[in-house]
């Protein structure tokens, strides 16, 4: 019986692990966009941040936000830490 239990557990796992994550824009600010209001253009603003490089790095991660990227981070972290 321990061993249904335990085999039940790790299938757990495995299916929590193929569920998308959300990726660290979503975790502290809710939305990659919220990030952009409330850090990005605050900073552009201030001038700490400067107008031209922002646009390629937002676009840039934006579209990792896009395809998955974060995904894919999260599942190499899981695979070095399973068999480590």
């Amino acid at each position: 019986m321990a061993g249904i239990r335990a085999l039940q557990k790790r299938l757990g796992k495995l299916e929590d692990a193929e569920k998308p994550r959300p990726s660290p824009f979503v975790l502290l600010f809710g939305s990659f966009d919220a990030w952009v209001e409330q850090e990005v253009l605050p900073g552009i603003e201030s001038g700490a941040l400067d107008h031209r490089d922002m646009v390629s790095v937002v676009n840039s991660l934006r579209a990792w936000e896009a395809n998955g990227t974060w995904n894919a981070n999260y599942a190499l972290r899981e695979y070095v830490t399973y068999f480590s």
